[in-house]
């Protein structure tokens, strides 16, 4: 059962106003719930009841509820979402209740994914340094070589994916609020979903992946996130770490006193990405951030042979 049902929310609305409105809870098998949330609402501000115009309840008021509204709200609507189980079984009513809530959020998500997948989310990109960098908006992340810029994210119906990244003359005409609007909204976007997937060996120890909705979609960018390298180092167990960025989208961390130096190199070095801006590379991390570059893919933007 969702924890959430089992319990009434009570919104007393303010002359019609959709921005003044109360809160009061209750238990939901109470037969007088109302009259508790109203009681709840009283002692932290002093509304007269003659000022509420609408109450949303999530369960259907008692008898004695439907009393109380009655003679207190005298002017006011009501409405609720669910049904009082007639039966008396609560269980069966919360059940019932808690698959509905479950669909609603199922269609939420389905719509906010869509209307994303359409309009499109802001991402932190990387790219190593050259030509591009003179016309995208960018910040170094290690010297004058690696740095993270900002695309608008489209994927179409089709799954094509495509990218409007912020350019250097858009970005000196931002404000400073601004700026950091983007950068939160950018990392944000990047964190939803994402999580690190743990691999053990017992002679090589343990290995990281990040991993993201939509195909794992600028995992790689993960590493400019304040709290990356403790994350990391929580889910290796060392401090010091080793960081492969196989392609935008493959990133993988392990111990950098552990068996995987080689393999992780090795994977950079020979990465089939073909994608453009980043040139793949293996980074030395510990809890203070990206200490340097220790590898790259010797082809630079071009496939290892």
């Amino acid at each position: 059962m969702d924890p959430a049902v089992d319990t009434n929310v009570v919104f007393f609305q303010v002359n019609g106003n959709d921005d003044e409105v109360l809160r009061g809870v209750a238990p939901a098998q109470a037969e007088d719930g109302v009259r508790l949330a109203w009681r709840q609402v009283q002692e932290e501000r002093q509304v007269p009841a003659s000022e509420i115009t609408q109450v949303r309840c999530t369960w259907q008021p008692s008898e004695a509820d439907r009393i109380f509204l009655a003679e207190t709200f005298r002017d006011a609507g009501c409405t609720y979402v669910f049904d009082r189980p007639q039966d008396g079984d609560w269980s069966a009513a919360f059940d019932r209740a808690a698959k509905a809530v479950a669909r609603i959020e199922l269609d939420h998500g389905a719509q906010s994914s869509a209307k994303t997948r359409a309009e499109g989310e802001w991402l932190p990109t990387l790219h190593t340094y050259d030509g591009p960098l003179q016309l995208y908006a960018s910040y170094p992340l290690v010297g004058d070589r690696l740095h993270v810029g900002f695309a608008k994210v489209v994927i179409s119906e089709t799954g094509r994916i495509g990218m409007s990244h912020l350019l250097r003359t858009t970005f000196m005409q931002m404000s400073r609020d601004e700026i950091a609007e983007l950068v939160a909204e950018a990392v944000g976007n990047l964190t939803a979903g994402l999580r690190f997937t743990v691999f053990v060996d017992e002679a090589k120890g343990r290995m990281a992946i990040l991993e993201r909705p939509d195909g794992n979609l600028c995992a790689a960018s993960a590493i400019v996130m304040d709290d990356f390298p403790g994350k990391a180092a929580e889910q290796i167990g060392e401090d010091e770490l080793i960081v492969g960025l196989i392609s935008p989208d493959q990133i993988c961390v392990a111990g950098a006193r552990s068996g995987w130096g080689a393999e992780i190199t090795d994977w950079v070095r020979t990465s089939p990405d073909t994608s453009g801006d980043l040139v793949p590379a293996v980074l030395l991390v510990d809890r203070s951030g990206i200490r340097e570059i220790l590898a790259e893919r010797p082809t630079g933007r071009l496939p290892a042979a």
